[in-house]
């Protein structure tokens, strides 16, 4: 008798426990999807459209210049299959193979498109590092047991797993924000939410995968405040998970095509020398025995201006439309890898116009001046002369006007705006602004 007592109170414990486990994992999945804050999220629109497609014949594949860069209206045209973009924000490569066993998975695929970023390809990486923004945007996009699985057991320490599984915890793009917390409840029950619609103020929609900005940089307007960091090496990470892609293709008798979006030559200037990454890029694609296609290398009449920018590296809505011409035709073959490409990006600079890219204004160390470098392929420096102003709340004051001196004092304890205009040869080449505060 007191055997049975104990064995039933095991029991009413274990479905107490049982009980308690589904209704928490019910209230968690409640509570994450309300707090979530993805209502104006492309990326779930592009999820939403991919599980929906008839058939996906080419994947164009990698991170956010991959988003930003073929509008599918033009490439299905073009190619005469339907084309997706899955480009999502900041997507490692670990990311994007796991992508690609979905998309293998749920369609025939016939050719994908790797999108070769260096900010990607140049990564510090290990497995089992741990699940950032970026990872749980891809897990959101992976339908697929065995491969949400095997992405979280790859990219999860032991001490992340927990987070990972959950349907709450960190990086997981959950708001507290009361604001957009009643904005996602209100789409809910009006059905907004269920249209899978992207659009922005800034921004519009291509369908597919494909982020049309509006925003444009005006032409000589490149600037920056700080260095940006110079290129690595491409990392045995990187390598690793392209030898995967590769296999996998191979295994599934799919095409793979190796390719580079366009970023601003000021962006590449900043950076260092390009030719170091593209080299190397070029080498490792060539030893796997692919071609490599780098469109920062592309001949003037295919290359971007600054107005086909919305920042210094992702293309807007008219440089989309640009460049998803040009691409696709070198893709079908109507324009040759000669008259397409320069052999390398120093022989590109070298065959332009001379002229600045745009401007670095770097405060120093002691916050008592800014220096002005310019990023251009110029070589005779004398010929470059600078008008300084400064902006605050006392107005405008030149600072100096038709000089070569790059070095300038700061207006001590003030805050603003430095405008610099820079002239080659006399002409006016660029009209920057940098925000300043002098100690």
């Amino acid at each position: 008798m007191v055997g049975e007592l104990v064995k039933l109170t095991s029991l009413k414990t274990f479905v107490k426990v049982v009980l308690f486990v589904i209704i928490f994992v019910i209230l968690s999945v409640f509570i994450a999807f309300v707090l979530k804050d993805d209502t104006t999220s492309y990326s779930r629109v592009l999820t939403h459209e991919f599980y929906n497609q008839k058939n996906i014949d080419i994947l164009f594949c990698g991170a956010s210049h991959v988003s930003h860069g073929m509008d599918p209206r033009i490439a299905d045209k073009e190619f005469g299959r339907n084309t997706f973009n899955t480009g999502t924000p900041n997507q490692g490569i670990h990311g994007t193979y796991a992508i690609i066993r979905q998309a293998i998975k749920s369609y025939k695929i016939s050719r994908i498109y790797v999108e070769t970023d260096f900010a990607v390809a140049c990564r510090d990486g290990k497995k089992h590092a741990g699940m950032g923004k970026s990872d749980f945007i891809v897990l959101s996009f992976l339908q697929d047991f065995f491969i949400k699985r095997d992405f979280i057991f790859e990219n999860s320490s032991h001490d992340t797993l927990l987070n990972a599984f959950l349907p709450i915890g960190k990086d997981k793009l959950m708001t507290l924000s009361p604001k957009k917390v009643l904005h996602k409840i209100k789409s809910l029950i009006t059905g907004e939410y269920f249209k899978y619609e992207y659009k922005t103020p800034d921004a519009g929609y291509a369908g597919k995968g494909c982020v049309l900005d509006y925003e444009k940089i005006k032409e000589g307007s490149f600037s920056n405040d700080y260095f940006e960091p110079p290129f690595k090496p491409i990392s045995n990470y990187w390598k690793s998970y392209i030898e995967k892609i590769i296999k996998l293709c191979a295994e599934n008798e799919v095409e793979i095509v190796f390719y580079a979006m366009p970023c601003s030559d000021f962006y590449l200037h900043e950076k260092g020398d390009y030719n170091i990454f593209y080299s190397e890029m070029k080498n490792y694609i060539n030893s796997l025995g692919f071609e490599y296609y780098d469109f920062n290398l592309c001949k003037e009449e295919f290359s971007m201006n600054d107005d086909d920018y919305f920042d210094d590296n992702h293309l807007n809505i008219n440089g989309i439309d640009k460049f998803s011409r040009f691409s696709c035709d070198f893709f079908t073959g109507k324009i040759s890898a000669k008259d397409m490409f320069y052999s390398s990006y120093a022989q590109k600079t070298q065959n332009q116009k001379q002229k600045i890219y745009g401007l670095l204004i770097i405060k120093t160390e002691d916050g008592k001046s800014f220096e002005i470098i310019p990023m251009t392929n110029i070589n005779d420096k004398d010929s470059i002369t600078y008008d300084i102003s400064i902006q605050n709340l006392n107005g405008i004051n030149e600072l100096a006007k038709n000089t070569k001196e790059t070095k300038v004092a700061l207006p001590k304890g003030t805050s603003g705006k430095i405008l610099v205009k820079s002239y080659v040869n006399g002409i006016l080449n660029n009209s920057v602004k940098e925000n300043y505060v002098a100690l």
